[in-house]
């Protein structure tokens, strides 16, 4: 079996209709760090840990959000579901900290009797589907940037990193050959009695479940997921990766791409923006 070229998720881009409000809630809910803020161009850059970000976009009417992916007409994703890598044992802390900022959340246990895997869903002010997961970070599964505990304020969340994000593709079928084919995704499973994938965002394809510290792409058609969650629609996402490996596959798929000293930029037919970046 050829290896993915895909290592790892490096950081993701959201919309929203209110920066200031976006900013208030990334910051005092997870206790991100902000790192940049820029009002005029609509743009908050938050680092989560030393090897990923987040960042919210508010559209601005004939700007572009970044002048440099403007060709490739990117955009932030709208109600995306994705989910942050916790500790387990902190699991029930995060309850009263939900409650303390006013958020209403569901618990789902995904796991087994025999094996629980609690989950804690909620949603930001934008309609974007938040998942708290716990992750054992002893697992041999693990992903090229190992979770690690940070500090984050006692108010906030205690997030270690981002863990997996779900999109929407009207043609599954379509993105079923592509995601393999054009960039190297390892397909891990599908889904018996719905259209929905789990891609490992790793050399080779694993079993996702049971406190895996890996990290996923998770693609579905458009539908409503556990918690009432959607699979974002125009996302923008990063990954590491063997950069010219997958540039290889993108070109001769002739998909519309940037490549350049950052990475390569990758616009998907369904409206999402791929973006692959070496890991440093």
């Amino acid at each position: 079996m050829t290896s993915s070229p895909i290592l790892d998720l490096a950081g993701l881009t959201l919309e929203v209709n209110h920066l200031a409000r976006g900013v208030r809630f990334y910051t005092q809910v997870l206790g991100l760090h902000l790192r940049r803020h820029d009002p005029a161009a609509g743009v908050a850059e938050f680092t989560v840990n030393p090897h990923q970000t987040l960042t919210l976009w508010q559209p601005i009417t004939r700007q572009a959000s970044d002048e440099r992916l403007a060709p490739l007409r990117p955009r932030g994703a709208s109600h995306l579901h994705y989910a942050w890598q916790i500790e387990p044992d902190d699991l029930d802390a995060c309850k009263p900290l939900l409650d303390a900022h006013g958020l209403e959340w569901q618990e789902i246990d995904l796991g087994t009797p025999d094996a629980p895997d609690r989950t804690l869903y909620f949603f930001d002010p934008f309609g974007h589907g938040l998942e708290l997961r716990g992750v054992n970070r002893a697992d041999a599964r693990r992903p090229h940037f190992p979770p690690q505990p940070v500090d984050r304020p006692e108010f906030a969340l205690p997030v270690m990193g981002l863990r997996e994000v779900a999109l929407a593709f009207g043609d599954y079928a379509g993105m079923r050959e592509r995601l393999p084919g054009a960039y190297g995704f390892a397909l891990a499973k599908e889904q018996p009695d719905r259209n929905f994938a789990q891609f490992t965002l790793g050399p080779e394809a694993e079993p996702d479940g049971d406190g895996t510290p890996r990290r996923w792409l998770y693609a579905w058609d458009p539908q409503v997921g556990l918690a009432d969650m959607l699979g974002g629609d125009h996302a923008l996402v990063r990954f590491y990766a063997d950069v010219e490996a997958v540039a290889r596959r993108v070109k001769a798929e002739g998909l519309p791409c940037i490549q350049d000293a950052h990475g390569l930029a990758v616009r998907d037919p369904e409206g999402h923006v791929f973006e692959f970046v070496a890991p440093t």
